[in-house]
């Protein structure tokens, strides 16, 4: 009786088996009903020798029958920096690829650069072979040719004298150190992590308007690129003459900080920076043209000095991360060295504090000169000293000063445009933009108004 049973038993079950098995068999092959969850995938901007992060794309099979691909690969085959994971299964060709009925597939896309192409844009596509035609995804990337400094990220990586051009975006890791540091127009240096780039002499960086320096994460992700604190800082130290002109420095936890040391800086953004944006200590800065915005304690922090600022914008809307900070746009001190001088003219101080402006005078020399700015101030009696050639009751209506935008230029119903003075306004003729402000100068960096509705 057991024996019996038992031959019953693997009857049934080389039944089921054979029935499993022929299931597989049962596909037909795919027609034109597929398709892809999107027809392009544009992968983030790599560096040569690295790898980008993992896509996914969905591949759907509209019809009620089960079907078989007879082929999915790349077009540039094995030799294609792009790497494809089909269904759990690596590689750049693929065949016979099943996929149920009303059901769907999914493909896994990255990039793994080699030498970086002479054209930084590199592209391939992903065939996929039905009976009526071959469908396509087009892969996009941009490969940029860059060296690397510190990838052991050591303590202290010294560089001596150096000269960057934009032939090479430079990446740096740790911290690194470099004596007299000169940087051309186009040029873009990446932080990794909490990397910090130290000059100790001079820094010459000379961008131009449409090609502009620029200093960020090495995270090429489009969230990261608003983040604050995804890298350390720039210091600038014992500088007797330092230059920047069109540069951008974002995301790091202090943009730009700057001790005893004579620094030039004019049509920069310092953006998006967790601690502090420009911080100064003990140093001779002159600014124009300067837009600082979104830092938890301050846009813009000096301590001690000789400072002087005309037709800037400081603007601090912080409110991500922890967000207790103060988010003032300018805090002015002598905690450390005395304030000799700052001065600021035509320029723009607003943000979420009802005090854009904070005055840090533990006693001694605290001398400042504010003419012609637009200043959030809710309490006067906090700031003295701030006469009413300045707006204090206005709000400038920035267009979209948060972290994804920054974009402090004004409203075109803004009711502070035009309010400038003339004198100063003649000392700096042209905004940010190149745009000439002599006549009817407006404060801040920005002289044209923007329509948010266009």
């Amino acid at each position: 009786m057991k024996t019996r049973n038992l031959i019953v038993l693997s009857i049934m079950a080389l039944i089921i088996g054979i029935s499993s098995c022929r299931d597989d068999f049962d596909f037909d092959p795919a027609s034109d009903s597929l398709s892809f969850s999107t027809d392009t995938v544009n992968l983030d901007t790599i560096f040569n020798h690295t790898n980008s992060q993992t896509y996914k794309l969905t591949l759907y099979n509209h019809e009620n029958k089960d079907v078989q691909i007879p082929r999915i690969y790349l077009s540039r085959g094995n030799a294609s920096y792009f790497k494809l994971n089909v269904d759990g299964m690596p590689g750049s060709e693929f065949e016979n690829v099943p996929i149920r009925k009303k059901d769907s597939i999914l493909i896994f896309v990255e990039i793994a650069a080699g030498e970086a192409p002479v054209m930084p844009l590199y592209e391939d596509e992903i065939n996929v072979e039905t009976t009526g035609a071959t469908k396509q995804v087009k892969l996009l990337s941009y490969i940029e040719k860059a060296m690397f400094y510190n990838t052991d990220q050591s303590e202290n990586f010294p560089l001596g004298n150096v000269n960057w051009n934009n032939e090479y975006s430079r990446v740096i890791f740790g911290k690194v150190t470099a004596d007299n540091l000169n940087i051309d127009a186009g040029t873009k240096v990446y932080f990794h992590n909490s990397a910090e780039l130290t000059i100790n002499g001079n820094a010459n960086i000379t961008g131009t308007q449409n090609q502009k320096v620029v200093f960020r994460t090495d995270r090429m992700d489009e969230r990261s690129d608003s983040l604050p604190n995804t890298w350390g800082k720039i210091l600038l130290k014992n500088s007797s003459n330092s230059l920047i002109d069109h540069a951008v420095i974002k995301g790091a936890n202090i943009g730009l900080e700057v001790e005893n040391s004579n620094l030039n800086i004019h049509n920069t953004q310092i953006l998006n920076n967790e601690f502090v944006g420009l911080f100064g200590k003990n140093s001779n800065i002159t600014g124009h043209n300067l837009v600082v915005n979104n830092s938890d304690v301050a846009a813009v922090a000096i301590e001690g000095g000789a400072v002087e600022f005309v037709h800037s914008s400081f603007g601090n809307y912080h409110n991500i991360g922890q967000g207790a900070g103060s988010n003032y746009s300018l805090f002015l001190s002598n905690d450390g060295a005395p304030l000799t001088q700052a001065n600021f003219y035509n320029c723009i101080m607003y943000g979420r504090a009802m005090n854009a402006v904070y005055f840090d005078d533990i006693g001694g020399t605290f001398n400042h000169n504010f003419k012609s700015n637009v200043i959030r101030i809710d309490s006067p009696m906090e700031l003295p000293g701030i006469d009413s050639s300045n707006i204090t009751d206005k709000d400038p209506m920035f267009i979209d000063p948060g972290f994804g935008k920054n974009d402090l230029r004004l409203d075109i119903d803004s009711e502070v445009l035009g309010t400038g003075s003339s004198t100063y306004a003649e000392w700096v003729p042209f905004d940010i933009l190149g745009s000439s402000r002599i006549s009817n100068p407006t404060p801040g960096a920005y002289q044209n108004p923007v329509d948010p509705n266009p």
